[in-house]
């Protein structure tokens, strides 16, 4: 709606995944680089934390561009799953792509029946799994942890991506066997005052926009208002953006910001 007012050729601030967005901030660039470490070196886990928002989806979506063809095929599941079986019949499901396995030992055998044909053809599966959090069945932890330890000849066949939120840590405090899994963590943290203002300007760059849309005290106020949450950060400016447009302004300030804010924090639930 408000494009051509601010001369953009694209939306700037959509919360889905847009690699020519994709601001390199040094915590991204860090959990990027620690998770393709992993799946190259053939680690059994890796870990990715962050708060909601943080850009854990956005991460692991860059990092299934930036792998080689032999890494493959790359399955994304999200919790929970209420019972192992239920994560054997899935994973089975998922890897295979056949249809209903039967029994959950069936499902076992289709899946390492998978994952050797798989190695064998010079591939390597990733299962990436997120909202791990959701998941706080021990004993379905205990099973997903056999099988990711499995090896095939000597191999490990495929490397798990947990994403999670911070909820999920004490669970591993109760499971040191499961903590021991992830030879590899990261932690996403929020932007700085400095990273966020960054991360405006170049979107709006991206955009097709050279202007200085977002006056200074709007980009501390986002900054401030937003803690540094990408997702928050792209709402914010988004709906001020709309805003000063309505209002005909050359420039969004810190006062439609703040209006902006103001009214998401009160709005009340239907």
């Amino acid at each position: 709606m408000y494009g051509n007012y601010w001369h953009f050729r694209d939306s700037p601030f959509r919360n889905h995944f847009r690699r020519t967005f994709y601001f390199p901030s040094p915590t991204h660039q860090a959990s990027l680089l620690k998770l393709r470490y992993a799946i190259e070196q053939r680690e059994e886990a890796a870990l990715l934390v962050g708060e909601p928002g943080t850009g854990k989806s956005f991460v692991t979506h860059l990092l299934g561009e930036s792998l080689a063809e032999s890494v493959a095929p790359i399955v994304w599941s999200c919790c929970p799953f209420d019972t192992p079986e239920e994560l054997v019949l899935h994973l089975a499901v998922e890897f295979s792509g056949n249809g209903s396995t039967g029994s959950g030992y069936a499902a076992l055998r289709e899946l390492e029946t998978f994952l050797t044909r798989n190695l064998q053809e010079g591939h390597h599966a990733v299962l990436i799994l997120d909202d791990a959090q959701l998941l706080q069945n021990v004993r379905t932890w205990e099973v997903l942890r056999s099988l990711m330890t499995r090896k095939i000849g000597g191999e490990t066949p495929w490397t798990l991506i947990v994403l999670a939120q911070p909820l999920f840590l004490p669970l591993l405090d109760r499971l040191p066997h499961l903590e021991e899994l992830f030879t590899l963590k990261a932690f996403l943290r929020p932007w700085t005052p400095e990273e966020t203002a960054q991360y405006i300007k170049h979107c709006v760059k991206t955009a097709g926009c050279d202007d200085e849309v977002f006056s200074s005290d709007a980009l501390e106020a986002i900054a401030d208002l937003s803690s540094g949450i990408p997702r928050r950060v792209n709402r914010l400016c988004d709906l001020s953006l709309l805003v000063a447009f309505a209002e005909k302004s050359h420039q969004v300030t810190a006062a439609h910001v703040e209006a902006v804010h103001d009214e998401l924090v009160t709005m009340p639930c239907q």
